[in-house]
């Protein structure tokens, strides 16, 4: 509910075509999926039941899940990531045919054609999703660490193995390759579409969840198969389920609408969670690797896989924090101006004005120049406002800034004060040529507006505030005797 109700009015108030407007159906099913996912420790029939639950289950849940997304009438880029999941849960229904009704064993069959050809709609699915964000490099080295990172246990514990085994020929190397990787690639273009919206929106995490589930799903079960953890068969049939179930628990969400809509880039935003999350995983692997080949048998050289993850993973973490860090420098710049500039109309704020007059002050102190300063007031600005309204009256104070900054000598410091007040220091001009000076720029005014002012003289061994107060008591003076006048303060 929290994330619906950070979504854009116009947004929240527009109902999901012919779905439910609450996510109360969507947490009901993610109960269901979890009920059934809890079998697996406490089973104690035949696994091949279970296995039977698991198809059944997720057949259900992919129906409901195509119904829900005719009932949104989701676009294409989701309904090409369905069909990609659409295919394993068909290819685990053969697979269970060939495996515990006919007995084909560990042959290849239709399930194997089945499981490659999900791989290339999901992958078209997540890519058009991913064009619908602003692009990101950063995004993309997040989702490269992590693949990378995932692809060291891969490669130890399966892909090596296999390459050493003489009944592999390349076709069944390249087909193994595929399972090793294809499943973690897809959870790296997810990875890669990550934004700070996206990290908190429920729907898009239930399919993150659901994607790592195969991630994960997928090199387990490929170890198990190469016969060297025979203890690992059944796990993977678990987390094949999740896959396969968790698609309608999202689309059953209302905030899955979300997911679909384009999102403008943007850049400077945080570091997302998921995004965070999957950077340590990567980056964690080949030390969870090292460990894992220390329980191993020493059927051959472990640490060359690992070494190589170990040199490619902080090479790549290296050059993610160099981004990260050029990413901050920029927001401190654009902090820094922020302070010391006003965001409306460029000009110097007050602080810098303030700034400005001390260092004014220390130079007059020491060449012996006079030092004037003057505050100048749009008339007639609330009556402007009012009859313009404020996007005219702040278009108005951006004018007249860049208006009068031209006329300005070079040494000149124009800065907004507050409001429609502007402060004006002048170094090296007398009161009298400051008055004649500012009365110049009444005919630049901008809408044919006008500003009254008041000049005063800046004593430097004297109190700065008091230059301000007289130049001030000059500018009420002006406003009472008529506005559209510069007036000198009394010394």
């Amino acid at each position: 509910m929290g994330y619906i109700a950070d979504m854009p009015a116009q947004a929240a108030r527009r109902p999901t075509p012919n779905g439910p407007t609450t996510p109360r159906a969507a947490w009901l099913l993610l109960a269901a999926v979890g009920a059934v996912a809890l079998l697996f420790p406490a089973w104690r029939g035949h696994p091949n039941t279970l296995w039977a639950v698991y198809c059944l289950v997720e057949s259900v849940a992919m129906a409901g899940a195509w119904y829900m997304t005719w009932r949104r009438r989701a676009p294409l880029a989701w309904c090409l990531l369905l069909v990609g999941i659409t295919c394993n849960v068909v290819a685990d229904l053969v697979y269970y045919r060939e495996t515990v009704i006919i007995g084909m064993g560990a042959k290849a069959g239709l399930s194997d054609l089945l499981y490659t050809v999900a791989y290339f709609p999901a992958a078209a699915g997540l890519l058009a999703l991913g064009r619908r964000v602003g692009r990101s490099t950063g995004a993309l080295l997040d989702a490269t660490i992590f693949a990378a990172g995932l692809a060291v246990p891969v490669v130890t514990f399966y892909m090596v193995p296999a390459s050493r085994d003489v009944s592999f020929g390349l076709d069944g190397l390249l087909l193994v390759g595929l399972y090793a990787f294809g499943s973690i690639l897809l959870f790296a273009l997810y990875v890669a579409q990550t934004t700070a919206r996206r990290g908190s929106n429920p729907a898009f995490l239930v399919l993150g969840a659901a994607l790592l589930m195969a991630a994960l799903g997928d090199p387990i079960w490929n170890v198990h198969m190469l016969g060297t953890r025979p203890g690992l068969g059944e796990l993977p049939k678990l987390l094949w389920f999740l896959n396969r179930s968790l698609p309608l628990v999202a689309i059953a969400h209302p905030a899955v609408v979300q997911v679909w809509l384009p999102e403008p880039a943007a850049p400077g935003s945080s570091l997302p969670r998921v995004r965070l999350l999957a950077l340590i995983l990567g980056s964690l692997m080949p030390a969870v690797t090292l460990v894992l080949a220390s329980l191993a048998a020493p059927d051959y050289s472990y640490w060359v896989p690992i070494a190589a993850g170990g040199i490619l993973l902080p090479a790549l973490v290296l050059i993610r924090m160099d981004g990260l860090m050029q990413q901050l420098r920029g927001q401190a710049r654009q902090l820094d101006i922020l302070s010391h500039y006003d965001e409306l109309t460029g000009a110097p704020n007050r602080r810098q004005w303030k700034r400005a007059l001390a260092s004014a002050v220390a130079c007059a102190g020491e060449d012996g120049q006079p030092l004037s300063l003057a505050l100048l007031d749009l008339d007639h600005f609330k009556a402007y406002n009012d009859a313009h309204g404020h996007h005219a009256g702040d278009n108005l104070l951006r004018e007249a800034y860049l208006a009068w900054s031209a006329q300005l000598p070079d040494d000149a410091v124009l800065a907004r004060y507050g409001g429609e007040e502007f402060a004006l220091l002048l170094p090296g001009v007398p009161v009298a040529d400051a008055v004649a000076l500012v009365e110049q720029l009444q005919c630049h005014t901008p809408q044919d507006q006008s500003f009254s002012a008041g000049v005063a003289r800046c004593d430097v061994s004297g109190d700065l505030d008091s230059a301000l107060d007289r130049a001030d008591a000059a500018l009420y003076q002006a406003k009472q005797s008529g506005r559209r006048r510069v007036l000198p303060a009394a010394d």
